[in-house]
């Protein structure tokens, strides 16, 4: 038999186990030396369905645990009798210049029924709490503390030493057999002791049953006729020695040599039996020690994680084995650029932590909440937060793992129809800012910020952008009819307006920034043929046509498409140098707004480039100017983006630093930035910065947007030496590249699906490859 110090080593040690194969190595870790105060230093695990997220407390652990299908509310019936009706009435005032006035009418007359602060409408929350309490570990003689997440095997360890006895934890949610797992360990026989419990605040009936929790529950609808999700959580405690005993409410475990947990849940969100899924998956997985369970969802893991490497600076910076609160906070002085490479996994690692085939794609706090309200509801946000939150799916070579936007978009459709035709009196189907499980698809209930209606088209986008990357014409003929829907209804919906006779989008707003009108400094935000709006539908368009050639389908209508883009308004540079936000040249309500939702065309759009459009990408720059790089997590994410596919690698790192500026300040009050755990802070947490980041870093090595494939495009002075493997570009291709010197040393093209592709490096002539699918060719650049 093992010694119960070699159990325990193995134990730990497994986390990082095989991290050598990696070019990364132990770098992909997050890393610190005490237990989290706050929620915002816990360590997120997922295996896109459930999440779970240790603490690390020595005498008391909370581990949150999430479901993604845990929300309330329920499909209700959004319409407003009198929204068509007065539609007319609202444009012929856009029409006439009469902004305020159409505002107006539009807070009274065109609003949802039913909005975000209705229960029915429902927000994502927490599954509750796994609870544990340690009687016999002495917290104030605790030493050697170490609390750590491998990113490439999505598993968490916390150790300490106290009494002499050395404590380990480790922690993992398996993407192979869908339970979670908390393992307990020591180096001295018999020295656990714990108390184990669930807890929800609220709709939860918890019962104990011999080694086995169960806490079910049923969440409100909002609607008395509608049941509500029914869910279930239960959880098996299984020690080797001691004894084990129940006891109010809670299964306690005396003088064990190892406590093995394993916990799943279970919702009724896509209908059938909650209760035995969970009894299932969790038989499943008894037959299984903890570490073949282990092993088997750390290759799962590793599947996804390590088609991506990336490796910045020399690999020998001291900075790796320093905590992760500490790195991040050093990181501005940008002697770390080890870090950012850290990021961008950690960006991927929560992609793909909290989504997966099947499941709802990542909402605004990925599937990760500690309350019953989450923040925002905790749901789907259109004009910019959901779509960023797919941005490092493409590039970041995680392409299954969209497949949750096409489905959900899909399920929004005949809702989006019902919008269309109630609100607007057209075919075709439209979304507007606010998005839940439910298929909420309506104008929110206040119009400031609820008006744009290209959400529905924004995703169709992200649609098409996901076929660029992998051109599988099974997946477009699965999408085309999404594309095609949301073409129609702006090809209905549009109306001319008498300057120039373009074709603009009336109402709607530019989010959610507002305008100032006849003398007043009251904003407005309601106009027509926004900016965005304008790129948005030219591009879905252009998109829609092109997939219907592809598919050999719909000319008549294709060629529709392409007329009616014509009409529409050009992007247009003001007097002063920038790209203007709105039909006419408004004096803005907040010059420094978080949005800048008119250089879509930048990114993610591919209307405005540098080497194509270099008036409109020099208005984009001065555009970005006056904005300032301030704003929320996200929006600095943005902005990273924004200044890659400008070129600029430099001010596209100062905005990464800025993003990465630590949220909690040393007084404890959070603000705009990144939180210990890495986490997004708004403030409070949102993953899309997250993943906009991660997809920004990404920018900087890679651009394929632009009819060719472009090699470290905006790479920064400070990251002169570094590759990367494995990254996706546009057309079907991976890609891996070495630099040194800021010079392309070599790269390696892999094709999936075949084709010519034009590579380009800084200060290189252009290069020209055809590739078989499936084939690969290395490029040399440079002195041999």
């Amino acid at each position: 038999m093992k010694s119960l110090f070699s159990v325990f080593v193995f134990a730990c040690a497994f986390a990082c186990a095989g991290c050598a194969a990696s070019d990364e190595g132990d770098a992909a870790t997050l890393r610190f030396d005490r237990p989290a105060a706050i929620w915002e230093e816990t360590l997120p695990l997922g295996n896109g369905r459930l999440g779970m997220m240790p603490d690390g407390g020595i005498a008391r652990e909370r581990v949150v645990l999430d479901e993604e299908s845990m929300w309330s509310g329920c499909e209700h019936d959004t319409r407003n009798p009198g929204a068509l009706a007065a539609l007319p009435a609202i444009r012929r005032l856009l029409l006439e210049g009469r902004n305020a006035e159409a505002q107006a009418l539009m807070y009274e007359r065109f609003t949802c029924s039913r909005g975000s602060d209705d229960p029915a409408y429902g927000s994502y929350e927490t599954l509750g709490s796994l609870v544990l309490e340690f009687p016999g570990i002495d917290t104030a003689a605790v030493d050697d503390y170490r609390r750590e997440l491998s990113l490439r095997d999505a598993v968490a360890t916390t150790r300490f030493r106290s009494g002499g006895t050395t404590y380990g934890r480790r922690y993992f949610v398996s993407r192979a057999d869908d339970v979670a797992v908390v393992e307990l360990t020591a180096d001295r026989p018999g020295a656990i002791d714990v108390a184990v419990a669930l807890s929800r605040p609220a709709r939860a009936a918890t019962t104990v049953a011999g080694n086995l929790l169960t806490m079910e529950g049923t969440l409100d609808s909002g609607d008395p006729a509608i049941p509500g999700v029914a869910y279930r959580v239960r959880s098996v405690v299984e020690a080797e020695g001691g004894t084990t005993t129940e006891c109010a409410g809670r299964v306690s475990v005396a003088g064990a040599d190892r406590v093995v947990i394993r916990w799943t849940a279970a919702t009724s969100y896509r209908g059938g039996d909650c209760a035995a899924r969970v009894d299932s998956l969790l038989a499943g997985s008894a037959g299984h020690s903890v570490d073949r369970l282990a092993e088997a969802h750390t290759a799962a893991h590793r599947s996804l994680f390590d088609r991506v490497s990336l490796r910045l600076g020399d690999g020998t910076a001291p900075q790796a084995a320093a905590t992760t609160p500490e790195r991040l906070a050093r990181f501005a002085e940008g002697a770390d650029p080890a870090f950012a490479a850290l990021y961008f996994q950690y960006g991927r690692y929560l992609f793909i932590s909290s989504t997966r085939p099947g499941s709802l794609p990542p909402n605004l706090q990925g599937i990760w909440a500690n309350t019953i309200r989450t923040p925002w509801n905790g749901d789907y946000h259109l004009n910019i937060n959901v779509e960023m939150n797919h941005w490092i799916a493409g590039v970041g070579n995680l392409d299954e793992l969209r497949e949750p936007l096409l489905t959900f978009t899909q399920r929004m459709v005949p809702s989006g129809e019902r919008t269309a035709r109630n609100f607007y009196g057209t075919g075709g189907w439209c979304a507007h800012v606010l998005a839940n499980a439910w298929n909420f698809t309506a104008p929110a209930e206040n119009p400031a910020w609820g008006a744009t209606n290209t959400g529905g088209a924004w995703l169709a986008l992200d649609l098409w952008d996901r076929f660029l990357f992998n051109r599988d014409t099974a997946y477009l003929r699965a999408a085309y009819p999404v594309l095609r829907g949301a073409a129609e209804f702006f090809r209905d919906n549009l109306v001319e307006e008498p300057s120039h006779g373009w074709l603009v989008t009336a109402p709607t707003s530019s989010p959610e920034n507002g305008f100032l009108v006849d003398g007043s400094e009251r904003p407005v935000q309601i106009c027509m043929g926004s900016t965005m709006d304008n790129q948005i539908v030219r591009a879905l368009f252009g998109a829609t046509a092109d997939a219907a050639a592809l598919l050999g389908r719909d000319s008549c209508f294709a060629a529709q498409l392409r007329r009616t883009a014509l009409r529409l308004p050009p992007d247009r540079i003001a007097e002063g140098g920038y790209l203007m936000e709105w039909l006419e040249d408004y004096r803005e309500a907040e010059p420094h707004h978080r949005h800048v939702s008119h250089l879509f065309g930048l990114y993610p759009g591919a209307e405005i480039t540098p080497g194509r459009t270099p008036e409109l990408a020099a208005a984009a720059r001065e555009t970005l100017e006056r904005r300032g790089d301030e704003g929320t997590g996200w929006s600095r994410a943005w902005k990273i983006c924004f200044w890659a596919r400008l070129h600029d690698g430099d001010r596209a790192l100062r905005l990464l630093g800025s993003l990465l500026t630590p949220a909690v300040g040393p007084d404890g009050g959070h603000g705009s930035g990144t939180y210990p755990n890495l986490l997004c802070a708004h403030p409070p947490f949102q993953i899309d910065g997250n993943f906009g980041g991660a997809a920004g870093i990404a920018e900087m090595l890679l651009q394929s947007h632009d009819g060719a494939i472009d090699l470290l495009p905006a790479l920064p002075a400070a990251w002169l030496e570094g590759e990367f493997r494995g990254l996706a570009a546009r057309g079907g291709v991976e890609v891996d590249c070495l630099w040194r010197d800021g010079r392309v040393v070599r790269c390696t093209l892999r094709s999936r699906a075949g084709g010519e592709f034009a590579v380009r490096a800084p200060g290189e002539k252009p290069r020209r490859v055809v590739l078989a699918p499936g084939g690969e060719e290395t490029l040399r650049f440079g002195r041999r």
